[in-house]
């Protein structure tokens, strides 16, 4: 009796220790009830509306999105959007940090009209580069944007979430953002005791960075939003911005392709990129990097950590650039959706209409392929 007794102590010191450190409990790790995951039914299909409201004011690379586009994403069958802004961008001075009208405005407009055709929405801060690079210097900005959007959507249907910021990275890594996040959620709490929370590690929303990640244990209604873009050479190819490893086109999905890729050698690809295009041209479709495989591994880590955590995970960004070939793009995006699917995931491509589209807003219909690679039960047919 006494050795079992021992061993009952020593159990319960553990699981105390576990917490402690950020593990799981029991209790957490089987709350599938929770408000979060009542929530998450809401947002399993969505779309970015993105290079829109996250644009500096003055610029001229801004998508406009209306209210049109918000019929069309409903009528395709999306359940909410992704509204990035760049909130910091129309504040005042410290330390009120007070918001433009203007920028409210432009919010509120797609935000009404969303939720008037059914559409939930997530309200984020995207781009805010002076946060990420120096956040201790940035907090009190940061606080003081969710206090206000906070205050201003207390009243806003349901459907409508906070998203605390977009991909963080360079300073702000998992640790130094999650004493700031506790914080930023506390500010929200005050205003919203109920409303819907996304939050995401450092490195991008990084799914490998999931391990580091801590979140405030006593808040139910958090989800956890990760991003991927893998296979990056084949999300990304002819993407400028994106460094010069990206400049290789031709890249297909899934390979290997049946005819090898040959780079053109003025290119001057890195080592470590044409190391990835010999495998790519030579191993199996099992292995090959440009194939599921790429971004089954993250998803499975993903989903075993959502299990023992006791929080829904949300995929906030995932998507390929136009320049690679219409079939190819239609075979990643409905292998990812049916990742998604088998871990019932909810997730939202990036993007609507700006460079990763799903919609042509020329000939007013998805894109080759679009529709039957995340709608493969929809009545209607591709162009």
């Amino acid at each position: 009796m006494k050795f079992a007794v021992r061993l009952l102590v020593l159990f319960l010191a553990c699981v105390s220790a576990a917490e402690q450190n950020g593990a799981p409990s029991a209790e957490r790790a089987s709350a599938h009830g929770t408000p979060a995951y009542r929530a998450a039914k809401q947002f399993m299909r969505g779309a970015n509306f993105a290079n829109f409201l996250e644009v500096p004011p003055g610029q001229g690379w801004a998508v406009h999105h209306t209210v049109a586009d918000l019929k069309f994403v409903r009528a395709e069958g999306f359940d909410h959007i992704r509204l990035p802004v760049g909130w910091h961008h129309y504040t005042g001075p410290a330390p009120e940090f007070k918001l433009s009208d203007d920028i409210f405005g432009k919010v509120d407009d797609i935000v009404s009209n969303a939720t008037a055709l059914g559409l939930s929405v997530i309200i984020n801060i995207h781009h805010f580069n002076e946060f990420t690079s120096n956040p201790p210097a940035y907090t009190d900005q940061f606080c003081a944007i969710w206090r206000q959007v906070a205050a201003h959507y207390a009243s806003a249907p349901p459907g409508v979430a906070f998203e605390l910021l977009n991909e963080p990275k360079d300073a702000a890594t998992t640790v130094v953002i999650n004493p700031i996040y506790a914080q930023a959620i506390a500010v929200i709490r005050q205003t919203n005791p109920r409303r819907t929370i996304f939050a995401g590690p450092g490195r991008w929303n990084s799914p490998s960075e999931l391990v580091n990640f801590r979140l405030p244990e006593n808040d139910d209604n958090i989800i956890v939003t990760l991003h991927c873009y893998e296979p990056f050479h084949f999300t990304h190819q002819g993407a400028n911005w994106a460094g010069p490893d990206q400049r290789v086109t031709g890249i297909q999905f899934p390979g290997p392709p049946k005819e090898p890729l040959v780079p053109d050698p003025d290119l001057r690809l890195s080592p470590g990129t044409l190391n990835w295009i010999r495998r790519y041209n030579t191993l199996p479709a099992g292995t090959n990097p440009s194939s599921p495989q790429a971004f089954g591994g993250l998803v499975e880590k993903a989903k075993a950590w959502s299990r023992q955590s006791g929080r829904p995970i949300h995929f906030g960004e995932f998507g390929a650039y136009t320049k690679a070939d219409p079939q190819s793009r239609a075979h990643f995006y409905a292998a990812f959706r049916q990742a998604m699917d088998d871990a019932g995931m909810g997730w939202a491509i990036w993007d609507w209409k700006s460079g990763f589209n799903y919609w042509d807003p020329k000939t007013h219909q998805p894109l080759p392929g679009m529709r039957r690679a995340l709608f493969p039960n929809s009545i209607g047919t591709d162009p």
